[in-house]
């Protein structure tokens, strides 16, 4: 159950003989890094006095103490209590005692470290080493994660990490209406989201961030900026995001990074199904009614193991808090009235003790069918001034759709030599449509009504080696390498003009298809190594170096701007080569007990959008004289976490900067942009959980301020509200009557700003509203194998614009969508 809002916060708190590293908005897990060596040996025998009451805080002390790592879901400890510790025990015998009459067992980990798991209290047993095993079960070969690179027992971060397990996520789930505006919610320095089909403009610490689903890159080159659209959150087993530039996982992770873990094979039997209800409160009816059904399977042996998951989703319209349709959004598109369908599958071989293999597949298909157009009449209204109007009658054969198929074969093997390796190949199918645009006021363009397509099909891999060092084990030598392959075209449609003015913009008559943008091939390849020590239980230090090497290339291409001539132009195809190495530096200290500082620097390495620029290429296009040097981003940080008793706190600085941004693409692609960048910003996070375990309560801050030098000019301006959001504040409070009883009150809210330049307006440079929402969430676990979950999201049913809205990304009213109002999801959960 999530009960902080550092849930997104995962912290780390070092008393002197040990460290501490909570990612707790719940007690979701407990991390607890290693004194003098990699992990206290289970044979190692303290002395303890720690008194009985509630599980979490019982864990908590006890892991401190004995210095070990344990990661300890919410879904198994919350409302259990402890009969408390007194007297010597070693780490095996100490955490029998902690659990018994709890119903959990204790079980090594295959990374170090141990774990929580419901077992029978009769299959509980210490085996000769000390360790926890289920009887007939040694150990327990971990699934393969290959994201968490610099995950270890040895130091503690030199960052801020959010981490959601599964439980959290789908209690969270009620109260938003996508993965983006749940993220938004819970994650200090995330902006808001679209609240679309489109993460453009939803930025992490004002840059990019990289998302992986299970290891696989979802970004590519030609950003659309759908990243977060083409995943099923009730596939989510735990969710991670890393604030800030990193030079460990490579290209598009300039902001950080968003690393998403699937459900993996139990190796139990268990079948699981949900089904979720949706309706608009403000307006009742049919058109606002949306549903969800997802099945979940999984089971094995000792050798094998299999998982299953297969589910579809209604979405239906979307109507403000006066009741009225929202407009569909024609800049990005979104997905009101669609249907969406899912499945995948996990096949797991335990090799050996030490080797596991793993095949997996999935896919995800959103396609809308709306009878909704967005009348292209408020685009002649001054900006700001009118709502975005929906137009019933559309005609449009291929709406907006998002298909994503991926593949996965991952290898782990805990000793080579010593060392652990993780490895992974991976394939991508990616495919997205977009809503028509009349670009007959865009010469690059082709002057068209039109429809843009994007294709994307990538593979590649990740290989990621741990090698402890030194007799004493206090040094570890994390190093590797990744390759990515990607081909991305964008087509284009094209319809009658005289048929669209004739119908208001309604009817979209095909008659053709044209190239907007030419396949572009772009190979990559990076390799980087981080060096870890620990000199004593004060003072750890990290530091390590990544080099990336990358390739772009397109064959000859007749652009849009050519398409209308009789005797069309071609553009001579190109290639680019890109190169650069980036380096990381960390520290921990502790000078007291649960009150940790940290230090760090870090480098971020992206590749330029090679696609927004030539999509829009005219006559003389030179790919050599394109601008089109790679980012580098330089990423500085402060920071603070401590407890006291039942509070927790966090506080962290941060200033980041690049001397090229992003390729910027204003005006339809007619004028492209590079300025140098800097960024800096603070988040702050405070927690507080009563004795008992009923109450808890906190809130977060985030405030960033970005400025930007264009080519041209002398001095700084303020960046856009596309990428620096307004100040964020949220709210939470949740109690807990009993164990199967919670709920939750969480708010959220953004200040106004303006940021426009002397008083003039463009594109992502608007006066902007604040506003607060709050969101009502409650779940009861009826018994072991059944669960009913409640929300409420807009609780009191306000009528705001989102940020994204109020910025007008089409630069015309036709992007100003006011937010849902008050919408109503109920679901049912039953384990067979």
């Amino acid at each position: 159950m999530l009960r902080g809002s550092q849930s997104c916060i995962a912290f780390a708190l070092r008393p002197i003989t040990t460290a501490l590293h909570i990612a707790l908005a719940s007690g979701s897990f407990l991390a607890i890094t290693s004194p003098a060596h990699a992990q206290t040996a289970p044979s190692t025998v303290r002395t303890y006095d720690i008194p009985s009451g509630p599980l979490p805080f019982a864990l908590t002390q006890f892991s401190a103490e004995a210095g070990i790592h344990l990661a300890a879901s919410s879904s198994l400890t919350q409302g259990k209590a402890s009969p408390g510790l007194k007297g010597e025990f070693n780490v095996a015998s100490g955490l029998v005692a902690l659990l018994a009459g709890t119903g959990l067992q204790a079980i090594p980990l295959s990374g170090g470290g141990y774990g929580l798991r419901a077992i029978p209290a009769s299959k509980v047993a210490v085996d000769d080493s000390n360790s926890i095993t289920e009887a007939g079960e040694v150990q327990q070969l971990a699934t393969v994660t290959v994201t968490a690179r610099t995950q270890n027992n040895l130091t503690a971060p030199t960052r801020q990490v959010t981490v959601l397990e599964a439980e959290e996520i789908q209690q969270l789930r009620q109260g938003s209406d996508s993965l983006a505006t749940m993220l938004s919610k819970v994650v200090p320095g995330m902006a808001d989201s679209s609240h679309t089909i489109t993460d453009y403009g939803q930025t992490l610490r004002g840059r990019n961030m990289l998302v992986l689903i299970d290891g696989i890159p979802l970004n590519t080159n030609r950003d659309s900026s759908r990243n977060l659209a083409n995943i099923n959150p009730a596939d989510i087993e735990q969710l991670e995001v890393l604030r800030g530039s990193s030079a460990i996982y490579g290209s598009g992770a300039a902001g950080g990074i968003i690393a998403i873990q699937t459900k993996r094979p139990s190796g139990e039997a268990k079948a699981e199904t949900t089904v979720t209800g949706l309706s608009p409160l403000s307006r009742l009816g049919g058109s606002g009614l949306g549903g969800e059904v997802q099945h979940y399977l999984s089971g094995g042996n000792d050798k094998l193991d299999y998982s299953f998951s297969v589910g579809g989703r209604r979405i239906g319209g979307s109507f403000d808090a006066k009741g009225d349709r929202i407009a569909p959004e024609p800049s990005q598109g979104d997905l009101f009235d669609s249907n969406v369908y899912n499945a995948s599958a996990k096949v797991g071989l335990k090799i050996d003790a030490n080797q596991r293999l793993q095949l997996s597949a999935s896919h995800y298909n959103a396609n809308q069918d709306t009878r909704y157009a967005s009348d292209p009449s408020v685009a002649r209204l001054p900006p700001g001034t009118a709502a975005a109007r929906p137009i019933e009658g559309l005609v449009l054969s291929d709406q907006n759709q998002i298909k994503n198929t991926l593949l996965g074969l991952d290898y782990e093997n805990r000793d080579i030599g010593g060392s652990k390796l993780a490895a992974q190949l991976y394939y991508r199918d990616f495919f997205t449509r977009f809503s028509p645009f009349d670009a007959r006021a865009v010469p690059v363009r082709g002057a068209n009504i039109d429809q843009a397509m994007q294709n994307s099909k990538v593979f590649g891999g990740r290989l990621t080696i741990k090698t402890p060092m030194g007799q004493e084990k206090k040094t570890l030598l994390i190093w590797g390498a990744d390759f990515n392959h990607e081909r991305t075209d964008m087509p284009i449609d094209v319809f009658d003009p005289k048929a669209y003015d004739a119908s208001g913009g309604l009817v979209f008559n095909k008659t053709g298809r044209l190239i907007y943008m030419p396949p572009i091939t772009t190979s990559s390849f990076g390799g980087f190594a981080q060096l870890q020590h620990k000199f004593n239980e004060k003072w750890s230090l990290e530091g390590g170096a990544r080099y990336d090497r990358a390739e772009a290339r397109f064959n000859d291409f007749t652009p849009l701007s050519q398409s209308k001539l009789a005797t069309p132009q071609s553009i001579a195809g190109g290639t680019v080569k890109y190169g650069s190495s980036t380096f990381n530096l960390g520290t921990v200290f502790t000078p007291v007990k649960r009150q940790e500082f940290y230090a760090s620097y870090s480098q971020g390495f992206e590749l330029p959008d090679i696609g927004v620029v030539v999509r829009n290429a005219t006559l003389g296009f030179d790919i050599g004289n394109s601008n089109l040097q790679p980012i580098k981003t330089n990423t500085f940080e402060l920071g603070w976490r401590g407890k006291f008793n039942n509070v927790q706190a966090n506080l962290s600085v941060f200033q980041s900067q690049s001397n090229l941004g992003a390729v910027q693409s204003f005006n339809n692609g007619l004028t492209l942009l590079r300025t140098k960048e800097k960024i800096h910003g603070l988040e702050a996070g405070l927690d507080y959980f009563s004795t008992d375990d009923r109450w808890s309560l906190g809130g977060t801050l985030t405030w960033m301020k970005g400025r930007e030098l264009l080519q041209t000019a002398s001095n700084y301006q303020s960046m856009t509200g596309f990428r620096i959001p307004p100040l964020k504040l949220t709210a939470y409070v949740e109690y807990r009557p009993n164990a199967r009883w919670s709920h939750r009150v969480q708010a959220t809210s953004y200040a106004s700003r303006d940021y426009r330049l002397d008083g003039k307006t463009s594109f992502g440079r608007y006066d902007t509203q604040g506003y607060t929402t709050v969101d009502l969430i409650s779940q009861w676990k009826i018994d072991s194998k059944n669960r009913l979950s409640f929300g409420i999201e807009n609780l009191f049913n306000r009528h705001y614009y989102p940020l994204y809205s109020q910025l007008l990304r089409s630069n015309n009213n036709t992007s100003r969508l006011p937010a849902a109002g008050a919408v109503l999801k109920i679901s049912y959960t039953h384990v067979w």
